[in-house]
């Protein structure tokens, strides 16, 4: 019973959260002198560094959303998003290592590859540097909507092993940290955003605060403005 009471409380906590942040993606519109109303897609290239990551590389993968662009004055003006965001990692793994107690061999056999689905709320503050290009910083909170890991066998030509796909709900947890950037204006509606994301949550917090390690990702997107 308490188990489930606190488990309540976390997540009446973090879709109050969510709530709040989305409220306010509703009401920036109405304070800013002049507001737009877009959708954006890219590519993610994501891993996670710190502790207990030797052996990650980095996993190509990808986002999409929407976002509003709020304009207080003609050099600064808050771009808020709502995205659907595929991160992760992947690594691989010899089986004749495994099988012999650690020892080395050249060939990998397996490649696992770890993939985090969030829902992220990017809300960044653009200082325009001209009329054609735009530095991006702010806040990124992230909700994790569940952990799908495949492996694959790197030895056969089809690589798929069956019955080797897990899927586990995130529960919403709650991953949040720095973006920074550019907006690379194209033309009046389409634009170019390269930018950087660090996690500054700590995904090994059940540890004991020992051992520490975040959420990275480069972006590259294409925002296009509906209105």
């Amino acid at each position: 019973m308490i188990c489930r009471t606190k488990f309540s409380i976390k997540n009446w906590a973090k879709a109050t959260l969510l709530l709040s942040l989305l409220c306010f993606l509703n009401g920036q519109k109405s304070l800013a002198q002049e507001s737009k109303f877009g959708v954006k897609a890219g590519l993610n290239y994501s891993s996670i560094v710190g502790d207990l990551t030797d052996g990650l590389k980095f996993r190509f993968s990808g986002h999409g959303g929407v976002f509003i662009e709020s304009e207080f004055t003609r050099k600064f003006s808050l771009q808020t998003e709502v995205l659907y965001s595929s991160q992760g990692f992947q690594f691989s793994s010899d089986l004749q290592s495994i099988e012999n107690g650690g020892t080395t061999f050249d060939e990998n056999d397996f490649r696992t590859n770890v993939q985090l689905n969030y829902l992220t709320v990017p809300v960044l503050g653009k200082f325009a540097l001209n009329g054609r290009l735009d530095v991006e910083f702010g806040p990124q909170f992230g909700f994790l909507l569940n952990q799908v890991s495949k492996i694959k066998n790197l030895d056969e030509r089809d690589g798929t092993i069956p019955d080797n796909r897990t899927s586990t709900p995130g529960r919403f947890q709650l991953d949040y940290g720095v973006v920074a950037g550019l907006d690379i204006n194209i033309n009046d509606a389409l634009s170019l955003e390269p930018r950087f994301y660090i996690g500054l949550r700590n995904r090994l917090n059940g540890l004991g605060g020992q051992l520490q390690n975040y959420n990275v990702a480069f972006q590259v997107s294409a925002n296009y403005l509906l209105f």
